[in-house]
C-alpha cells in the first residue's frame, strides 16, 4: 500500500505540472452548435483530426503543429481537431461533449514564433487594425482566416473573417446558406455594435466599420454573390466607400461602381434615381426612410426616402413560403428577382 501511494504521488505531481503548463499556453473558449455543413467553409477547415489519449495530449498535438492555433476535443470519442485560426469552436454534435481551446502563443526566451492570427511582434504585443493592415504586414498566409483586429487604439478587439489576398479584405457582412440562419431584423443599437458569429453569419457593426475607415484615407466596398452551388460567382466593387459617425446616423458615401472582369452582380446601390448615396442608416426602431422600409425589408440598411426603399437587401431573410420578395435577400441589378443564394459577402479594403 505504501509503495502504491509513493508511485501515485509523482504521477499526480507530473499531472499538475503538465496542467499548469497547459493553462499557460491555452485559453478555454466556447463551443457553439452549428449546422454540420457550415463547418466546410474554408476558415473552419481542420488542419488534422486524430484520436488522442486525453485533452492534454490534444493540446500537445496543437503545440507540435506549427499551423495550429485552436483545437476542439471530444470527451467521449477522444477525437482531437486542430484548426489554423479562430477563438471559439462550432459543432453539429452535442456541445457538452466538446472542449475548445485557443493557443495564446508559442514563444522562445527571445521572441514569439507563433501568434494568434492578427497579432504580431516579438511578444505578440501588436494587433492589426484591419485585414488590409494584416496583408501589408504579412501576418498570415494569403487565404481566408479568422483574425483578430483592433480598429481603434485601445479599443475593442474583434474577431472577423479576413481574406489575406488582393490587398487584404475585411468582411463586414457574411451570409452563408449552409450555416444556421441569423436574424438580421435588429435594433439600432445591435446594428451599431454588431451581431452574429464569425464562424457563421454576422454583421460587423456600424461603429466598428466606422473605426476601421478612420485608419486609411480611402476604402473600397467589395460585393460577392455566389449561387447555384458555386456555379454562379459574381463580384464587383464601389470606389471610395465611407460612412459618417453615429452623430450623423452612419450616412453612407459610395463612389463609382465596377463589375469584376469575369462577371459582376451589377450596380444595385447607386443606380440612377435609386442611389443610396448620402442616406442615413435605418432600423425598425429608428427609421429615416419615411416608407416603413426596415419593417418591409425585415432588416436594417441605408434605405431611400422612396417607396422602392432599395434595389438590394443583403440583410434580408432567406426565401421561404409566405415571405414577400422585398423581405428576402436579393440584389436586383443583373439578378432581377433571384433570391436563392449560397453566399453574400460585403468586404472593405484599402484603396
Amino acid at each position: 500500500m505504501v509503495a502504491r501511494f509513493s508511485l501515485l504521488g509523482p504521477i499526480f505531481q507530473l499531472f499538475m505540472i503538465v496542467s499548469g503548463s497547459f493553462n499557460s499556453k491555452f485559453l478555454h473558449t466556447d463551443v457553439f452548435e452549428e449546422l454540420e455543413m457550415c463547418k466546410s467553409i474554408q476558415y473552419n477547415f481542420r488542419i488534422s483530426e486524430i484520436t488522442t489519449f486525453s485533452l492534454i495530449d490534444c493540446g500537445r498535438r496543437c503545440l507540435d503543429d506549427g499551423d495550429c492555433r485552436r483545437f476542439m476535443y471530444d470527451k467521449e470519442t477522444k477525437q482531437c481537431s486542430l484548426y489554423e485560426s479562430g477563438e471559439d469552436c462550432i459543432t453539429g454534435e452535442d456541445v457538452n461533449r466538446k472542449k475548445c481551446f485557443r493557443l495564446l502563443s508559442v514563444c522562445t526566451e527571445v521572441n514569439c514564433t507563433r501568434c494568434p492570427i492578427g497579432y504580431y511582434g516579438d511578444q505578440c504585443q501588436h494587433i492589426i487594425q484591419d485585414c488590409s493592415d494584416g496583408y501589408q504586414k504579412s501576418v498570415a498566409p494569403q487565404k481566408s482566416l479568422l483574425s483578430f483586429v483592433q480598429p481603434k487604439v485601445n479599443g475593442v478587439v474583434l474577431e472577423v473573417i479576413c481574406l489575406f489576398k488582393y490587398g487584404g479584405l475585411t468582411e463586414i457582412i457574411h451570409r452563408d446558406a449552409l450555416c444556421k440562419e441569423t436574424d438580421f431584423n435588429k435594433t439600432w443599437n445591435e446594428y451599431a455594435t454588431g451581431f452574429g458569429n464569425a464562424h457563421g453569419n454576422y454583421w460587423l457593426g456600424l461603429e466598428n466599420i466606422f473605426n476601421i475607415l478612420q485608419n486609411h484615407n480611402r476604402f473600397k466596398l467589395s460585393v460577392e454573390i455566389i449561387y447555384d452551388g458555386y456555379a454562379g460567382h459574381l463580384q464587383g466593387y464601389y470606389h471610395h466607400f465611407n460612412i459618417s459617425s453615429a452623430n450623423d446616423n452612419y450616412t453612407i458615401s459610395l463612389g463609382e461602381f465596377s463589375d469584376h472582369a469575369q462577371g459582376g452582380p451589377g450596380n444595385s446601390l447607386t443606380n440612377d434615381t435609386f442611389s443610396i448615396n448620402d442616406r442615413p442608416f435605418s432600423t425598425y426602431d429608428r427609421d429615416f426612410s419615411n416608407n416603413d422600409c426596415p419593417v418591409r425589408f425585415n432588416s436594417g440598411w441605408w434605405y431611400l426616402d422612396d417607396p422602392v426603399c432599395s434595389r438590394a437587401n443583403v440583410n434580408g431573410r432567406r426565401p421561404e413560403v409566405g415571405v414577400p420578395f422585398e423581405a428576402t435577400w436579393h440584389w436586383q441589378d443583373n439578378l432581377g428577382t433571384r433570391n436563392e443564394f449560397d453566399i453574400i459577402n460585403l468586404r472593405i479594403y484599402r484603396d
